[in-house]
């Protein structure tokens, strides 16, 4: 070996133990740094944007905002799983319903609410509840059933005499209603199917003592009273099955 080989040969050793040390590729080549001071003047720094952070609102978030309403904020109900709340809220002077969900930012305005709007009744599945408005001449509570996922009206003119509000299934899949044909003097029990929108009477009477008044609706069996012609209070069961 010559001497100009073996300076060719130990220069390229060296160059490959420089490069390891310098973390670079041998075949690479060396970038020199930017010279800032070469810049133009004239272009503004680039900002990095940052990163969306989403706030998760949970229910004592919600209420913290409705409470902080005071009395403009009434019939606050919420939903039995807690994940829903329906109220009213006085904007401008009329009462407007709402429905604030838990993780939303903001409630949504579902209707307006009448003179007469008597609360929200839940489903025990938290899958619909009713906005129930009372009528003070015929003497009835018309309900309005909403679907809670969409908060779209899914059935209105639900009707139930006025000492009787809507009883909903364990399963929040029917309502017991009862009813007063004052013309025919028939008194009944009704059973509304919410995913059908059909009722069934299941109990008919002409006693015209006063109508059936609803107090529960347990298991397969549903809990009422009858007014007897002393103007006594009986109570009654009907089972209705599974």
């Amino acid at each position: 070996m010559n001497l100009n080989r073996k300076v060719l040969i130990w220069g390229t050793t060296a160059v490959i133990i420089l490069s390891l040390f310098a973390g670079c590729s041998v075949t690479g080549k060396p970038q020199s740094s930017p010279d800032n001071s070469q810049a133009p003047t004239d272009q503004g720094s680039v900002e990095t944007p940052s990163p969306t952070v989403t706030v998760q609102v949970t229910k004592e978030d919600i209420q913290k905002s409705i409470d902080a309403l005071g009395s403009s904020a009434y019939d606050i109900t919420w939903s039995p799983n807690n994940t829903l709340v329906a109220f009213i809220k006085e904007d401008n002077g009329t009462g407007n319903i709402y429905v604030w969900k838990t993780g939303q930012q903001s409630a949504k305005l579902i209707s307006v609410a009448e003179n007469t709007t008597d609360g929200f009744l839940w489903a025990p599945d938290s899958r619909h509840f009713l906005i129930n408005v009372g009528h003070m001449g015929p003497g009835t509570i018309t309900s309005t059933l909403v679907d809670s996922e969409s908060l779209e009206i899914v059935a209105s003119e639900i009707t139930s005499v006025s000492i009787s509000p809507p009883v909903w299934s364990p399963d929040g899949k029917y309502l017991a209603l009862s009813r007063d044909n004052q013309n025919e003097g028939i008194i009944e029990i009704y059973i509304y199917a919410i995913a059908s929108n059909t009722q069934v009477s299941v109990q008919k009477s002409s006693n015209t003592f006063g109508p059936y008044c609803i107090s529960y609706w347990k298991d397969a069996t549903i809990g009422y009273t009858e007014m007897t012609s002393s103007g006594e209070r009986v109570e009654k069961i009907i089972e209705v099955g599974d």
